[in-house]
């Protein structure tokens, strides 16, 4: 009588450890996939964040260029009323007769 009840016992934890089983590596195979997957987007983020970097050196280049040219060659930025127009015709758009 006793193996009567044990048989379908066993065979009922044969079943659920089978599908805890199944569970268990479909769960480990989307953490895997996800593990990847931000794998991936870090490395963009990185690139990204070197991208920003090198545009911020870039910036920081031109402005203290900037800088120093105010403050050390004393020049500051052209503006309309002060910007002077010689009249004439300019040589180097005038083609020269005589030479290709």
């Amino acid at each position: 009588m006793s193996f009567r009840i044990t048989v379908p016992i066993l065979v009922i934890a044969v079943m659920i450890s089978a599908i805890s089983l199944v569970n268990t590596r479909y769960h480990s195979r989307s953490l895997f996939i996800k593990s990847e997957q931000l794998g991936l987007q870090a490395q963009e983020l990185d690139i990204a964040w070197r991208h920003l970097q090198s545009d911020r050196a870039e910036l920081v280049r031109h402005a203290r260029i900037t800088q120093l040219a105010r403050e050390d060659l004393n020049l500051v930025p052209a503006e309309l009323p002060r910007t002077m127009y010689i009249p004439g015709r300019p040589s180097v758009l005038v083609p020269r007769e005589g030479r290709p």
